[in-house]
């Protein structure tokens, strides 16, 4: 019967032990361990000798902590921050090949959106078209049918990137037309109702922008100024020919010229040639005036300048 007891007891007290034993590993698996809990609980639970309890991260524990909140948080910030640096590094890029573009500084500013990493961003695709061409204006043949054409498949990658945009339908329209003027005269007429319905999407997306006014007069003014013989090849092309007036033309001129005052050289040649046509001679040699004093600082200048100063001394 001691025998007995003494095995109760020992049975009692050993399963104390255990119960003990599977509570503490219950709570150390919820954080409540600390490095005298082991020795607290084994001494309440009857053992009585003096025990060094090393603390080990449990693997259940430390694999936890790889997806908690507390690690998100951390690598949150750092993600954002590449986010951030991405953003700000594009942003930075266009802000400068901007200044470089109004700087007239173009190989520049070409060179600098080529070292773009992301060439399939739509704010360099058509910053590319647009500085391209500008690089294609001084050029000789070939040169630079190649820098038109290399030009126009970045407005036409723009396009297909964003057609929300009034810029891809502003180049697209322009080096369409560039473009189509290098395969002949038959390609380019062929091409005028698309390069008209991209000049025009990009005055609807924007009326704010004196260039796409500008392209649009100019358009206008192209079709009320075809020659007999080109007439006769649009009306052969189309069953009903695109047509322009220079009353058209005039009110896209003077729309961008309201717009931005001065903002192309251009412009002024523009609307010295439209006065003219329309037998407003003042207004005809004001604008004439204008664009032959012009200060050149690119290929348009000394253009406008050259063809200026010619039809001032006519008047």
């Amino acid at each position: 019967m001691i025998v007995r007891n003494g095995g109760i007891l020992i049975i009692q007290r050993y399963g104390r032990l255990l119960i003990n034993a599977l509570r503490i590993t219950k709570e150390v698996v919820i954080g409540r361990s600390h490095p005298t809990f082991f020795k607290h609980r084994l001494q309440a639970a009857g053992c009585k000798q003096k025990l060094t309890v090393p603390v080990r991260p449990l693997l259940f524990v430390t694999s936890y902590s790889l997806f908690s909140s507390k690690e998100k948080k951390k690598e949150t910030p750092a993600i954002t921050k590449m986010a951030e640096e991405g953003v700000k590094s594009l942003s930075e890029t266009i802000q400068h090949a901007d200044q470089l573009f109004d700087e007239n500084n173009f190989q520049e500013a070409y060179d600098l959106l080529q070292k773009y990493p992301a060439q399939d961003t739509y704010d360099i695709k058509w910053r590319l078209a647009r500085v391209t061409f500008s690089l294609s204006k001084p050029q000789p043949s070939p040169r630079k049918e190649e820098l038109v054409r290399e030009a126009f498949r970045y407005a036409e990658e723009a396009l297909k990137l964003n057609d929300a945009d009034f810029a891809s339908h502003k180049w697209y329209s322009i080096l369409l037309d560039a473009k189509s003027s290098l395969d002949g005269i038959k390609e380019r007429v062929t091409q005028l109702e698309t390069v008209k319905k991209h000049m025009q999407r990009a005055v609807e997306l924007n009326p704010n922008d004196p260039t796409s006014w500008y392209i649009l007069g100019h358009f206008y003014y192209g079709l009320a100024d075809l020659p007999w013989y080109q007439r006769k090849i649009v009306s052969t092309i189309f069953a009903t020919p695109p047509t322009g007036t220079y009353e058209q033309a005039l009110e896209c001129f003077e729309k961008a010229e309201s717009t931005q005052p001065s903002f192309y050289s251009m412009n002024h040649l523009m609307l010295a040639k439209t006065y003219q046509a329309l037998k407003q001679a003042e207004k005809a040699k004001e604008f004439m005036t204008l664009a032959a004093n012009v200060a050149v600082l690119n290929e348009d200048d000394k253009q406008c300048k050259e063809e200026a100063t010619k039809l001032l001394k006519k008047m």
